[in-house]
């Protein structure tokens, strides 16, 4: 088996390996995870973008189950349960929607660049 060692510490079979200077995310440019995300702020907004895309398909799908609830329960119960996960996913909008503009106000107004 043949390893591309970046440099010794990066030997696989040393038995101390450090991969966050061994990991190579673009091998054109030999770009290593501790030269991308050489500051904690860079992994919080990565994390922070993810969470707003996986809240929007949680949304989503919170939508579309309270639509199929209501239009497949005859009982009144069935409506007001697709009533209810409709109101939390409305409030769910309006608390996603709103995190996100506070956000972007407190990086206009602080002049910090690429919070989200």
């Amino acid at each position: 088996m043949t390893y591309n060692i970046i440099n010794m510490s990066c030997d696989p079979t040393s038995g101390k390996l450090n991969l966050v200077d061994c990991l190579i995310l673009n091998p054109d440019k030999g770009n290593t995870v501790a030269g991308v995300y050489d500051t904690p702020a860079v992994l919080v907004n990565l994390i922070v973008r993810n969470l707003f895309v996986f809240g929007g398909a949680v949304l989503f799908f919170m939508i579309i189950l309270a639509g199929f609830k209501f239009a497949m329960s005859p009982q009144s119960k069935g409506k007001e349960d697709a009533k209810t996960i409709a109101q939390g996913a409305g409030v769910g909008f309006l608390i996603m929607f709103s995190a996100y503009w506070i956000i972007q106000i407190i990086e206009i107004l602080t002049g910090i660049g690429n919070i989200i």
